[in-house]
């Protein structure tokens, strides 16, 4: 637990020395390079450094290909190409904890338990990440409904869900995140759902 709350502090440190610094840092230290540093401020930058592009390295994906392998001819996508890409953003999200630094040596029951909480808030990010079109939500929604029929409170709540899953992807490509934010905060979200 304390191990855990060591990564929180760290991962939060990694995305506000992010923002500070004008997004992604130069260097590229290899995976199990770290060791705590004694609050020597050098020796701290260059942790954080290091571990962000571990973070950046573990993209299984990159973002540009999610969205263009589902457009058809036309520039619009199909219910099948649809639910592909909403498969693809789920499988990298749980490929991208699998290779970021300390989730691997959490025993699987942990790992398993962290990616149940918290593969909204990830599909979320990588929607936003991705620049998922976001004219996909209200097919997303007919797909739904025409998978299952629904009672109109059902229809009424799965459609408020939708919404809200908009504004949220709106709000994020409205901050203009680039990747090594994307990066932390998928961390921060995975790490602090303890």
């Amino acid at each position: 637990m304390v191990a855990i709350q060591i990564l929180i502090a760290v991962v939060s440190s990694l995305f506000t020395a992010a923002v500070q610094r004008g997004r992604m840092p130069p260097t590229q230290p290899t995976h199990g390079q770290f060791a705590l540093t004694n609050g020597d401020p050098l020796n701290c930058h260059s942790y954080l450094s290091g571990y962000i592009s571990l973070l950046l390295r573990a993209e299984p994906y990159p973002t540009s290909r999610f969205g263009s392998q589902c457009m058809q001819p036309n520039n619009i996508m199909g219910i099948e190409n649809i639910c592909e890409l909403a498969a693809r953003m789920l499988f990298s999200a749980v490929e991208w904890a699998r290779n970021i630094p300390f989730f691997p040596d959490l025993q699987i029951t942990d790992q398993v338990a962290l990616l149940r909480l918290t593969w909204s808030e990830l599909f979320v990010l990588n929607a936003a990440q991705c620049s998922m079109p976001l004219h996909v939500a209200p097919l997303l929604a007919a797909a739904g409904l025409h998978a299952s029929p629904m009672s109109a409170d059902r229809v009424v709540a799965f459609m408020d869900h939708i919404r809200i899953f908009q504004e949220q992807v709106e709000k994020l490509k409205a901050l203009h995140v680039d990747s090594a934010e994307y990066s932390c905060l998928k961390a921060i979200v995975l790490f602090t759902s303890v």
